[in-house]
């Protein structure tokens, strides 16, 4: 059974998600919203990370049917409807694909294909944490592009995974243990102060897309902020979690956020940036984007967005699948 109190977080990151996205344009040329910007990025990717590897069923083995169904035949349908707004607006396909990378935020997506596809491996290993850190500060002292084929954030973000995972089966690290209104009053205090002295470690780096020579740092500096961005993320989101598990109104939400957190970019890139670009103070355009994210997280959480997704998922399986389709209707049908 579903834990509504997992969901209900879900449903509040997926809320962070999409404000963070939408003040993204306006970030740059203001401090106040530069400063909630990096704030959000501190955690809130991480922290879907970690409930994503915290729920997985297969720790030991890889369910290459489940992947192929459940992730990369959606992330292939997803992609096509951002290279279709990429060639009806600008008449071209995006520079992720010329580049071979993931579009935009799908490379969450993708990522997650690969860590449920390493998770067996590292999983056997001893300290696979420890291991999963260590090749992730091991590679981002490589230089190269970061984001081709996706490589650079599916392993810097990857420790999280292996945490979440190793997390479900800890007496001590399991999330049950802050689900009580004494943990969610220390957890705003955790936040509070990562917000007013957090702020250190830069949005390049955040990013998780950026390899250490890229960055403005020397690359020792750089490999200690990493290092310090993982000790700080792991305490917000178990700090995050411990604030937001009770609102169980929002676990249906949070039971659609793939569909938000897919769909919503497509609104926000090509709609609602230059919308906001023409509002001049940067209290305006958080209030706009706390309204427009609002709207956009419960509108995309419909009942009938699901269906009409389920339904374009499911014609991209029929291309990408035509043999075991036809399987499943025989079958059906006998």
């Amino acid at each position: 059974m579903r834990d509504y109190r997992l969901d209900s977080i879900k449903a509040s990151l997926i809320f962070l998600v999409v404000f963070g996205h939408i003040i993204e344009a306006a970030a740059p040329g203001s401090p106040m919203l530069s400063r909630i910007y990096d704030f959000l990025y501190l955690f809130h990717m991480p922290a879907f990370i970690f409930l994503n590897g915290y729920v997985v069923k297969e720790r030991f083995t890889v369910n290459y049917q489940t992947i192929f169904y459940k992730l990369i035949i959606p992330f292939v349908a997803l992609s096509l409807l951002y290279e279709l707004a990429e060639l009806i607006i600008y008449r071209d396909v995006s520079s992720y694909i010329k580049n071979g990378a993931p579009n935009w935020i799908l490379w969450y997506l993708y990522s997650l294909i690969f860590w449920k596809l390493l998770t067996p491996l590292f999983m056997r290993l001893r300290f696979a944490l420890l291991i999963s850190v260590v090749v992730s500060v091991a590679v981002s002292f490589v230089d190269f592009d970061g984001y081709a084929f996706g490589i650079l954030r599916t392993l810097v973000f990857f420790p999280f995974y292996i945490a979440g995972v190793q997390a479900a089966s800890s007496n001590r690290l399991r999330l049950e243990n802050v689900f009580n209104p004494k943990a969610a009053c220390v957890g705003a205090v955790i936040l509070l102060l990562s917000y007013l002295f957090g702020d250190q470690f830069g949005t390049a780096l955040l990013y998780g897309s950026s390899t250490f020579p890229a960055l403005d740092e020397g690359l020792r500096e750089a490999a200690v902020m990493r290092l310090g961005h993982y000790l700080l993320a792991g305490i917000c989101i178990y700090a995050f979690c411990a604030l937001t598990w009770w609102w169980r109104g929002l676990a249906k939400i949070g039971t659609r956020t793939l569909f938000i957190y897919a769909l919503h970019g497509l609104v926000v890139k090509y709609l609602l940036w230059d919308a906001l670009q023409k509002l001049n103070a940067p209290w305006q355009v958080a209030v706009a984007a706390l309204a427009a994210a609002t709207g956009l997280t419960w509108l995309l959480s419909r009942d009938g967005v699901k269906r009409l997704m389920d339904g374009w998922i499911a014609l991209v399986g029929l291309v990408l699948a035509p043999r075991e389709n036809r399987r499943s209707q025989k079958q059906a049908k006998g």
